[in-house]
């Protein structure tokens, strides 16, 4: 199965306004920027939303690879508080390894002009337990930001068959998660899951639109934690 869905969606939130994000996330439940400070976005100088990303120090935002791989990032910031701060990237990498088509080692690290003081998320060094409660935050069409309720389903147990995909598209850097609701769809790339208060995935690619009844890929953050943590400081 060609990996479409996310870099298609990259392009149509390229496209939107500032105000709005026309192919937003659908059956999220609002939340609030105080419930989840870590929480960003990388976005263009007018506001528009091109993923979402996570704060792992006061200075480091953790993203996907195709959030850098697909745009030019000298033209991109990103807005802490859900936009209330805008700050700009003083340097960023994504993974060497990272596959377009396979959609693999899909985590990019993106280092701040600037500290900010709003709080930051653990990364993940051990596997999520299969069947754990996680939950996705992103934004819906109208720029709220949502909850998206989300089992987590590990790589073999994803590409078994019982699902959407075969075991040779579900790779070792990769999870997946189910959403409580079935109709959920739409998340950011780049948008955190987060599992017993740590960074375990980040929305990665899925079938079509990605929930709908079929799991979410996300990258799977423990496996990637070695890089993720040299290169923070490193960057």
């Amino acid at each position: 199965m060609t990996k479409l869905f996310t870099s298609s969606f990259l392009l149509v939130i390229a496209a939107c306004v500032s105000n709005t994000n026309a192919d937003g996330a659908e059956g999220g439940v609002p939340t609030t920027i105080s419930a989840h400070p870590y929480v960003v976005s990388l976005q263009s100088t007018d506001g528009s939303k091109v993923c979402g990303g996570v704060l792992i120090d006061s200075k480091t935002v953790a993203t996907a690879a195709q959030c850098l791989s697909f745009y030019d990032v000298s033209k991109l910031v990103v807005g802490v508080s859900n936009g209330a701060k805008v700050v700009k990237i003083a340097s960023s990498t994504f993974n060497s390894g990272f596959d377009s088509v396979t959609m693999e080692n899909d985590v990019a690290l993106v280092k701040l002009a600037e500290a900010v003081s709003v709080g930051s998320i653990a990364v993940a060094s051990k596997q999520p337990k299969n069947g754990i409660s996680g939950v996705v935050t992103t934004w819906d069409a109208s720029n709220n930001l949502v909850d998206i309720a989300e089992t987590v389903i590990d790589a073999s147990e994803c590409g078994s068959g019982d699902y959407s995909y075969s075991e040779d598209e579900i790779l070792p850097t990769m999870l997946c998660g189910l959403a409580t609701n079935s109709n959920a769809c739409g998340a950011l790339p780049g948008s955190p899951l987060i599992a017993n208060s740590q960074l375990v995935g980040l929305v990665s690619w899925g079938n079509g639109c990605g929930n709908k009844g079929n799991p979410a890929v996300f990258t799977n953050i423990a496996s990637l934690a070695s890089w993720v943590k040299s290169t923070a400081k490193a960057l």
